[in-house]
């Protein structure tokens, strides 16, 4: 899967609709209630994980997430395409509700007298992986601040009720507006137990952490974050969370609001991608910082070549 992956800085192309007559941000109004941490197999269909293989090692980890905007682009962090030390962003998995190293058969889950079920997911190589022309290093600002890349599939995702994509943000969305909102992040846990069970080939047992999971987070304004906890200046691409205690998701798990439409959540759309976290001053003050989405729209709808 390693071979014929091209690494772009930057694709000129023609500014087209990224998602065309695609429905996108399915939600089911019912499920923004649950309080279920753990996701229906039919919840947050567009988040894929990111497969590295090490031909040194002969050996496969997932170390992000990406996130799917059409049949044959997912965005994704850019320090996960040139930063992740020994191994290569080779291939993403869609559809995929339980991190197991068994990726091709789909999982099942008892929840109370029900059984709930996914189909197999879907894994598709990577044709193509294009990094924003300001990225330079995850260890520097300039890296933060423009900590964002796509990735172009080999082939096109079959849309089903397991794998779909979401929307971009509107064009007219206003920079401030999630300020002090408590918005939905969804992915999938690293813990360091969980690898450490993966290069052991242990059998994992259900737990919380295998899953695809959700939770809402509280976001806070630039300033603060900037100076209560992560005491460097952040710029107008990035948001931050605050009180992120054990929020340990991987890098490029989705923030995601919604639109309203005749007083009822239609659809969900990507607000940020998760690039890094801090231990705060105090618990309640631990952090994640995200890419906002909203300045790069342009730019990711100018990357993507038509088909």
């Amino acid at each position: 899967m390693l071979g014929g992956i091209t690494f772009l800085y930057f694709i000129f192309g023609i500014l087209t609709s990224i998602q065309g007559h695609e429905e996108c941000g399915k939600l089911l109004e019912s499920q923004l209630y649950d309080r279920n941490e753990i996701t229906s197999p039919d919840e947050y269909t567009w988040i894929g994980r990111v497969g590295y293989e090490n031909s040194g090692e002969a050996t496969t980890e997932f170390h992000c997430l990406a996130v799917l905007i059409n049949q044959r682009y997912a965005i994704l962090p850019a320090h996960c395409v040139l930063n992740i030390p020994k191994a290569d962003a080779s291939f993403i998995v869609f559809g995929d509700w339980r991190a197991q190293r068994n990726f091709t058969d789909g999982d099942c889950r008892q929840v109370k007298d029900l059984t709930q079920c996914s189909i197999s997911p879907q894994t598709l190589d990577i044709e193509e992986l294009v990094v924003h022309p300001q990225y330079r290093s995850a260890a520097t600002l300039e890296g933060l601040n423009y900590n964002i890349a796509l990735a172009k599939l080999q082939g096109i995702v079959e849309f089903s009720y397991f794998v779909q994509p979401i929307c971009l943000p509107p064009a007219g969305d206003d920079k401030d507006k999630h300020i002090g909102q408590r918005l939905e992040q969804a992915g999938f846990y690293r813990p360091e137990d969980l690898v450490q069970d993966w290069r052991d080939q242990f059998q994992l047992k259900d737990l919380v952490s295998e899953w695809r999971v959700k939770k809402q987070v509280q976001m806070a304004s630039l300033q603060f974050c900037s100076s209560k906890i992560w005491n460097r200046p952040l710029s107008e691409n990035h948001m931050c969370s605050v009180g992120d205690t054990g929020n340990d998701f991987l890098w490029g798990s989705p923030l995601m609001a919604f639109e309203v439409f005749d007083g009822k959540p239609r659809n969900f759309y990507l607000v940020g991608i998760k690039i890094s976290s801090i231990a705060g001053p105090s618990d309640d003050l631990d952090s994640s910082l995200f890419t906002r989405i909203l300045p790069f729209r342009s730019w990711v709808l100018k990357n993507i070549k038509s088909n």
